[in-house]
C-alpha cells in the first residue's frame, strides 16, 4: 500500500541490505558488549547464515523484476512451515509426529490455488527463484532456530542479511537495472523495522508459529481486496479462503509440547 501511494519507497536489494545493515548498527549501539571472539564464534556464523537466507528468501524475485508474479511468490512462500518444519526436525535429529506438522502448510497453498491464478512455470530461471523462495527462507530460519542463543545472535542474522541483500543488489546492478529507489531512506526505513521484527519473533515464537504469517497475511489481503469489491464471492473462493485460515490457526496455536509445559507452570505458580 506504501509502495503504490509513494512511487519509488517499495522494497529493491540496495534498500534491504541498507535497512537490515542499519537496524543491526542500531542494536549495537543500544546493546553495546565486547566483540572479542565474535568471529571464531560458530553459533554466530549459524545465526548469521540462518537470517540472511529467511531474511533474503522472500525477496528473490527481485532478481527478475517482473518476472515472478506477485501470486505464484505467495503461493511458493506459503510452502514455508513445510520446508521449515522438515529442516528443523532434520537439523534436531526429532522426526516425532513429522507428518501431522505439514498439513498446515500444504493447506494453505491448496488453499491459495483456489483463490488466486495458478503460476505460469514456462520460464525455467523463474521456476527456479520459486522454488528458492521458500527453501531459502525454511532453512535459514531453522538455522536460527537451532543456533544458540548468544548475545550477538540478533545483530549477526541482520548483518549477515545485509551482507547477502548487497550481494543481490550488485547483480542487480551487473545487469543494468535501476537499484536505487526514489525514496531510498523511506524503504530502508520500513525494510529495517521489518527485518529486525521478522527475527525478533522468531527468536521468541516457534518455527511454526512464526511461519503462520506466510498463510495469514495472504489470508488478510484477500479479505480486504473482497471487502472491497462488494461483489458475490464464488464457493470456490470461499473454501479457499476456509482453507487459509484453518492453516493459520493450526500453525498459530502452540505446540502441544509448549502447551503442556505451560500449564504445569501455572500449576506449579498456583500451588505456590
Amino acid at each position: 500500500m506504501l509502495a503504490e501511494a509513494l512511487p519509488g519507497s517499495a522494497t529493491t536489494f540496495a534498500s534491504a541490505a541498507l535497512g537490515c545493515g542499519s537496524a543491526a548498527a542500531l542494536c549495537l549501539l543500544v546493546y553495546p558488549r565486547r566483540m572479542k571472539g565474535l568471529v571464531r564464534d560458530g553459533e554466530l556464523w549459524r545465526s548469521a547464515v540462518g537470517g540472511a537466507l529467511m531474511i533474503a528468501g522472500p525477496l528473490i524475485g527481485l532478481l527478475r523484476p517482473g518476472g515472478v508474479s506477485g501470486s505464484a511468490l505467495t503461493m511458493a512462500l506459503a510452502l514455508t512451515p513445510v520446508v521449515l518444519t522438515v529442516a528443523e526436525a532434520a537439523m534436531r535429529g526429532a522426526s516425532e509426529n513429522l507428518a501431522g506438522q505439514l498439513w498446515p502448510g500444504l493447506a494453505a497453498v491448496a488453499g491459495l490455488l483456489l483463490v488466486l491464478p495458478q503460476p505460469s512455470l514456462a520460464n525455467p530461471i523463474n521456476d527456479l527463484l520459486l522454488v528458492l523462495a521458500p527453501v531459502l527462507t525454511g532453512c535459514g530460519a531453522a538455522l536460527f532456530l537451532t543456533a544458540k542463543e548468544t548475545t550477538r545472535r540478533l545483530q549477526a542474522a541482520l548483518l549477515g542479511a545485509a551482507v547477502l541483500l548487497a550481494c543481490g543488489a550488485l547483480v542487480v546492478v551487473a545487469q543494468h537495472e535501476r537499484v536505487w529507489p526514489g525514496m531510498l531512506g523511506l524503504a530502508a526505513g520500513m525494510d529495517a523495522a521489518q527485518a529486525a521484527l521478522t527475527v525478533l519473533v522468531l527468536g521468541r515464537l516457534s518455527g511454526a508459529r512464526w511461519s503462520a504469517q506466510f498463510a495469514l497475511v495472504p489470508l488478510l489481503v484477500l479479505l480486504e481486496g473482497l471487502g472491497l469489491m462488494r461483489e458475490r464471492v464464488p464457493g470456490r473462493v470461499v473454501s479457499g479462503l476456509v482453507l487459509l485460515a484453518v492453516a493459520g490457526v493450526a500453525l498459530l496455536l502452540p505446540p502441544v509440547e509448549e502447551s503442556r509445559l505451560e500449564l504445569g507452570q501455572a500449576r506449579v505458580r498456583g500451588t505456590d
